[in-house]
């Protein structure tokens, strides 16, 4: 019994000083100075997104009711795990076989930057704002690929971010003053109703933000009224795919952990459904895709970026997990980091596992790429 005893202290100590070396030069993250009584907070965000299967439906009607406290609360709670472990853009990318995952981030945002139909070469000077394009970022984050699609254009559009979150627009100003880029504004608000005239900008995308919509119809029709006649959006939707069967209870049970762990709504959001709601707002629909899928040139799926060092990343793998909620509790129990820190954690823990499982059921892509017009 001694040896066992001593065999786990010997294995234990090891991972818990590695979970620490790995995630220490991380720690002025996790300060959550932004949220107020983080330990209340998540248990408040965990009982409104019951993770029971008999969760009544009542719960999903407060949520959807309350939209943007749901969708503020969520990003204030994970955005310092996000940005820790997954960079400063929260989206999935397409990757090749061997591809680093951080480049397949950008090209990705490069691939939507040329898909949005701005024409070069571009008239204006960096310094001539007023003949610039004028560019809608929906659900902007920290500023992630707004930063990649200034830099696309070398600062000859004016990309205007819109996010319910304030403290990802104070990331994203702070983070822009870092490289210097330019011409980039930001609005506080809801993307349903955006606070700009009719027919303002000449092209818009949406990297996977319009998953937190509880109406997408309401959604789209508000992005076609800002748009320009003529304009286009590339907007990258959560889509349930053909083999998502809704008289599978297990597949049922995959897309509500999904949701209720990332503050999301992609129950009943097959493919086709999305396509009418976007058509019926008034787009014309150029073309869309599964970007993850092999037919469209993805070696790796989204989902294997939780699977193992295949996907790219140490953070997502289990082990990596296990080490970053290993750090979490022993931050806690140190009092480096506030109490809720490591529940948080394993929140984004049930959400990976959802997202796994999605993957290998072959139900779900977070990337059924649109290419939308505005007709003249």
């Amino acid at each position: 019994m001694l040896a066992l005893s001593t065999l786990a202290y010997a294995a234990i100590v090891p991972a818990l000083l590695y979970a620490f070396s790995v995630v220490y030069p991380y720690l002025p993250v996790f300060s959550y100075g932004h949220v107020n009584n983080l330990d209340n907070t998540i248990k408040n965000f965990n009982q409104q997104f019951v993770d029971e299967k008999s969760a009544k439906d009542s719960a999903a009607d407060k949520r959807r009711e309350e939209y943007t406290k749901t969708t503020s609360t969520f990003y204030n709670l994970i955005t310092d795990f996000y940005e820790y472990g997954w960079g400063e853009s929260f989206h999935f990318a397409p990757r090749y076989e061997g591809e680093d995952f951080h480049a397949s981030i950008r090209r990705y945002e490069h691939y939507v930057a040329s898909q949005l139909g701005i024409k070069t070469p571009w008239n204006a000077l960096p310094t001539e704002e007023a003949k610039m394009p004028r560019v809608l970022d929906v659900g902007c984050g920290i500023g992630g690929p707004m930063r990649t699609v200034a830099k696309f254009f070398k600062y000859r559009v004016r990309i205007t971010g819109v996010n319910i979150t304030e403290e990802h627009i104070l990331r994203a100003k702070r983070y822009n003053a870092r490289e210097g880029i330019k011409n980039c504004d930001f609005i506080q608000g809801d993307f349903n109703k955006i606070p700009v005239a009719d027919n303002t900008f000449d092209a818009i995308y949406d990297f996977e933000a319009t998953l937190h919509s509880t109406d997408t119809l309401t959604t789209f029709k508000e992005l076609y009224r800002v748009l320009k006649p003529g304009g286009r959006i590339v907007t990258a939707q959560y889509t349930l795919l053909d083999d998502y069967d809704e008289k599978n209870e297990y597949h049922v049970d995959i897309i509500r952990r999904v949701d209720n762990t990332n503050g999301c709504y992609c129950a009943g959001r097959k493919t086709a459904k999305t396509t009418k709601a976007l058509e019926d707002a008034g787009f014309k629909v150029l073309s869309f895709e599964d970007v993850f899928s092999k037919e469209a040139g993805s070696d790796i799926k989204f989902s294997e970026v939780f699977e193992g060092m295949r996907g790219g990343r140490f953070t997502g793998t289990q082990f990596g997990c296990m080490c970053t909620y290993a750090f979490c509790w022993l931050g806690e129990t140190m009092r480096i980091l506030p109490k809720g820190t490591a529940e948080v954690q394993s929140m984004l823990m049930g959400a990976a596992e959802s997202f796994k499982e999605a993957g290998r059921e072959k139900i779900l892509t977070p990337g059924m790429l649109y290419v939308l017009e505005k007709p003249q």
